[in-house]
């Protein structure tokens, strides 16, 4: 992704619309298993007030709040954001709020020292040194980094990437984040997990999932020839698309 600000939001607005929920049966196992090694890994989130950066529709945020004493999520597409405050009201979630705003445009005085832990997941937010550092004035006790660790592969979005002249790859995370900390003499604990998602979806769902993209990345698509794709891969109205992954999960105290 061409990573400017209207991009981004771009982006997560456009896949707000099917993106996982988080008490939703299989979604919310998943997060459960990767708290349980963060755990293990030396973060608790038992009676602290979190801060999620780019906290989505609340994956993590609303499942934490059973376990801290308050969570805060921050991010920066109203789309996902209505979505949050929805499912507070589903599951009477009292102790979580969201603020609308980007990573770098919220004012770091505001944040400062308001948390005892700061987690970022599947997110650009944390893109240099200055916004690492940033998230470290937030948080009293640690940092927590759950993001993409060099794999990910979609047999349709590679096939359709390539057409448009893209490499299908991963989005830089995690080698970013630990080389910022080996530079900042840090010592993270670090695991590497496996994911992976099904995704069922209409031709016309589909069609402008792979839209955004690839205008999101610069490219405007061969409408003609997605379709003549898209068309071989129909059944009972439906195209499913797996997507696999690594992710890798960072935590660090804070100095």
């Amino acid at each position: 992704m061409n990573g400017t600000c209207l991009n981004e939001k771009l982006f997560w607005n456009n896949r707000a619309r099917n993106y996982p929920l988080p008490f939703e049966s299989e979604n919310l196992k998943k997060t459960n298993r990767i708290l349980r090694i963060l755990r293990i890994m030396g973060a608790h989130f038992e009676g602290r007030r979190v801060l999620d950066i780019g906290c989505g529709t609340g994956v993590y945020a609303l499942p934490l709040a059973g376990k801290a004493k308050s969570v805060l999520g921050l991010d920066s597409s109203p789309a996902m954001l209505k979505i949050f405050r929805a499912e507070c009201r589903n599951h009477d979630v009292t102790n979580a709020s969201c603020v609308l705003s980007s990573w770098a445009a919220i004012p770091s005085a505001r944040l400062a020292g308001r948390f005892d832990i700061a987690l970022a997941s599947m997110t650009m937010a944390i893109k240099n040194k200055t916004d690492l550092l940033k998230m470290e004035k937030t948080s009293r006790e640690s940092c927590v980094y759950i993001g993409w660790a060099g794999v990910r592969n979609n047999i349709l979005l590679k096939k359709v990437y390539a057409k448009h002249g893209i490499k299908y790859r991963a989005p830089q995370g995690s080698e970013i984040v630990l080389k910022i900390l080996e530079e900042l003499e840090r010592k993270p604990a670090v695991r590497f997990i496996r994911d992976s998602w099904e995704r069922k979806a209409s031709p016309a769902e589909t069609m402008r999932d792979i839209e955004v993209g690839l205008k999101v990345n610069g490219t405007k698509m061969d409408r003609a020839w997605v379709e003549s794709q898209l068309n071989k891969l129909v059944k009972n109205g439906m195209i499913r698309q797996l997507t696999s992954i690594r992710k890798a999960l960072i935590t660090w105290p804070v100095p």
